[in-house]
Order: structure tokens, then sequence, then C-alpha cells
């Protein structure tokens, strides 16, 4: 652990100096956050009508919840299922595998290196776009803003680890990027990108309380946008880190079998 530890200063630098150099590449990616404003806008319309009312969002509370989204969308999201189905199809993961250290801790650290461009980036005209915007509240209390970066914390963690467990099926399956594509559109529906979770009936909505999906965008969102309380933000937010222990340790299960089977082809 203390070697692993010793390593990420040169990784996350060497990954954020990639990050800068290719920053034009990310700033497209940019692009896919306008799908928000696309639902913030449907969804405010149909406040105006008086359509949600009763659920206890205005006009004024769905743009809080889409600009926040957008933001918490840059900080928790993550796209590695790609890079490991690539390095087992064309055998450059043997590269890895004679290194030090876990490729798991190379995918890490070029993630969370990549948050230094693509988050103010992202910030700057979410934070404009609040300002501009009469009657967002956002709850900026310090235990709420530890709580939210927890939250945050907790939804990377989980994209990273639900990535790498089908990242993972590539030692047995040609298109695990078909498989993420099925995985990303459930965890939009369900985990509060495409529809409030405060929008589902209630049964529905205590059911997915209980799942990890929320962890990416749902969870933080509300707690930033104080529709929690503490109490009740703490609660969920142990939910999905117990959640994230679950898959982590299934990823690591999958690995170690993936890599019998790659070492079995002769890589």
């Amino acid at each position: 652990m203390m070697r692993v530890l010793r390593v990420y200063p040169a990784l996350l630098h060497a990954y954020r100096q990639r990050a800068v150099v290719y920053r034009a590449t990310y700033l497209v990616s940019l692009v896919n956050a306008a799908f928000p404003l696309v639902m913030m806008s449907i969804w405010i319309g149909l406040a105006q009508q008086g359509s949600t009312q009763r659920e206890g969002y205005s006009a004024v509370d769905f743009a809080a919840y889409y600009l926040s989204a957008i933001l918490v969308r840059r900080i928790t999201g993550c796209s590695i299922v790609r890079d490991i189905e690539l390095l087992v199809r064309n055998g450059d993961l043997s590269v890895y595998l004679l290194r030090p250290i876990d490729l798991m801790h190379f995918l890490l650290a070029r993630v969370l290196a990549t948050r230094v461009v693509t988050i103010p980036m992202v910030a700057v005209p979410v934070v404009v776009g609040m300002l501009i915007t009469p009657g967002i509240h956002l709850d900026l209390h310090p235990i709420n803003l530890i709580l939210f970066v927890l939250s945050c914390a907790v939804g990377l963690a989980f994209e990273f680890v639900a990535q790498y467990v089908i990242g993972c099926l590539s030692f047995w399956m040609t298109q695990a990027h078909g498989v993420n594509a099925a995985f990303a559109l459930a965890k939009s529906f369900l985990g509060g990108y495409i529809i409030p979770l405060g929008l589902f009936p209630v049964a529905l909505q205590a059911t997915l309380q209980l799942l990890p999906f929320q962890a990416g965008v749902a969870l933080p969102v509300e707690v930033l946008t104080g529709r929690l309380s503490p109490e009740a933000a703490l609660a969920r937010i142990l939910i999905c880190a117990a959640w994230v222990a679950i898959i982590a340790l299934c990823a690591r299960v999958i690995w170690r079998a993936g890599l019998r089977s790659f070492s079995a082809v002769g890589a």
C-alpha cells in the first residue's frame, strides 16, 4: 500500500499533463452536458403548467437540479470500459501485468487527473447559469458541503468500480462497451439523471434509494440543493458506500478470473 501511495503523485502528474495537452478533446466531450438542459426545459415547462407542483418541484427547483446535475456528472462520471476492452483485445494488457502496481491504479489516476481539466470547464458556466436564474437556492452550510463532497466521492467510486466490472467482461466477450451502454441507460433513468427521484411513485422512490444508481447524480444533487436532511443524506451515502465495497470485491474476483483466462490463451 505504501508503495502504491508513493507512486500516485507521479501518476497523477503524468495524467494531468496528458489531460492538459488534450483539453480540446475534453471540451468536445462536454457537449454531452447539454442533455440535462434539454430535460430541464421540458420539466420547467411542465412545472409552469402546474403538472409537478404536487411532487414539490417548481420551475426554479428544476433549474437548480439540472444545473447541479451537469456539475455533479463531471465530478462523478468516468469512462474506462473502452480502455480495458482495448487492452485485453490488443494484448497490451501484458505490459501492465509486468508493472509493480495493478492496472486499476493507472486507470484511477487518469480519472482523477482529468477532473482538474473537466470540472473548471463546467463549473464556470454552471455557476453563471445559477447566478442569472432568480430564486435558485443551494444549501452551502459547512456540514452540507462536507456531505456533498462525501457523496461525490462515493459517486465517483461507484462509477469507477461498476465500469471496472463491465470492462473485465472483455476477457470473455468482444463488445463489453455494449453492456456498458445498457448500464448507462439504466443508471441515467434510475439514478436521477433523466428524472429526479422525487418524481417517481413513493414506493419506487424507497426502492431506488436503496440501490447504488443514485450515487452518480441524484444523491449529490439532492444534497447540494438541500432536499435532504443531514441524517437522511448520511444514511444514503452509507448505503451507496456499502454497494461500492460489494462491487469492488466482485471486481477483484472477476479480474483474477479474467487474468487466468487471459494467460491461458498465451497472451
